[in-house]
């Protein structure tokens, strides 16, 4: 038989009161003032999902958690519309030519450098500019045979007194003498007609030939008086007989050589019964002379200038 439960012994009977119970008996914590496990089991949870919304914010941002159609979309737009084609970096020995299609817009892709070592250089070889035409060349003459073309060069046409008076004859038909001078240091002048200047005055520059030409005239007739270096009288000489020439050809006297010596006067005529040529001369250290004129018929003549060893001839003016 079970034995019987011991019968409780007397006890004394507790307050009922709250403020009674703690005055017996105070509550207090077990292990003083530090938190228990619960309170260390909610501050972890805590950080943990702290720790989970820190790593999830960057990657929710990126493209990690894009669907698969945003994907798919992104790859269609990067599709060019005509494939690009790609250069093989490992040269074959029999290439296919293969139709080149037109590349669609698309960006710019920086070759590695790896592909820029190894990929061969591009040599441009420029065209040559075609040559452009010799010029011809100019020839004087024609050709024996007669074909073809050439130009004759005309050398300029030297204006002398003989040009000068058939100019004059031709506007002004009539008696005419033109002339020039070849002056010492400054060579052949200018020719002039009818009374004006030829030479030089004030400047002490001698003469040393003239040129003469004369229309409506039936020509005229000259010869030099020159310095005589041999001298033994103070004068100078004749160094050439008479000279003539008609109308409208040149009539020269004296030398336009270097060496040759001054003109000191001269001596003039035309071949006219009827008509006489004038001339005064400017000579150094004199000026100039009074006018002097051959007489009529063709066989005298006129002195002009100086028998003076010591002077020379600088300026001259004819007239018929």
């Amino acid at each position: 038989m079970p034995a019987e439960s011991p019968k409780p012994t007397n006890q004394p009977k507790q307050p009922k009161g709250f403020s009674q119970t703690f005055a017996r008996k105070p509550a207090r914590s077990p292990h003083g003032l530090v938190p228990g496990r619960r309170v260390w089991i909610s501050l972890g949870w805590g950080g943990g999902l702290a720790a989970v919304l820190a790593l999830g914010v960057p990657l929710v941002g990126s493209d990690v958690f894009d669907s698969e159609d945003s994907n798919e979309v992104v790859a269609a737009e990067n599709i060019p519309s005509s494939p690009t084609p790609t250069p093989s970096l490992t040269p074959t020995l029999s290439p296919t030519p293969t139709p080149t299609p037109t590349p669609a817009k698309t960006k710019a892709v920086t070759p590695t450098a790896e592909a820029v070592i190894q990929a061969p250089p591009v040599v441009v070889t420029p065209k040559a500019s075609p040559a452009a035409p010799a010029a011809p060349k100019q020839t004087s003459g024609t050709g024996s045979s007669g074909s073809g073309t050439t130009q004759e060069v005309a050398k300029p046409q030297v204006r002398t007194a003989a040009v000068a008076v058939q100019a004059l004859a031709t506007r002004d038909p009539g008696r005419h003498v033109c002339y020039r001078a070849f002056v010492e240091t400054l060579g052949w002048q200018s020719a002039v007609c009818d009374g004006t200047t030829a030479g030089t005055t004030g400047q002490e520059k001698p003469i040393k030939a003239l040129n003469i030409a004369v229309s409506g005239t039936n020509g005229t007739a000259a010869t030099a008086f020159v310095h005589n270096p041999n001298s033994t009288n103070g004068k100078g000489h004749y160094n050439a007989d008479w000279k003539g020439a008609v109308d409208g050809i040149d009539l020269y006297i004296g030398s336009s050589k270097n060496s040759a010596p001054d003109m000191l006067g001269f001596a003039i005529n035309i071949d006219n019964s009827k008509q006489v040529i004038c001339q005064t001369s400017h000579v150094h250290n004199e000026g100039w002379h009074n006018m002097g004129c051959d007489e009529p018929g063709g066989e005298n003549l006129i002195f002009g200038g100086t028998l003076s060893n010591d002077l020379w001839l600088e300026a001259v003016r004819f007239t018929v």
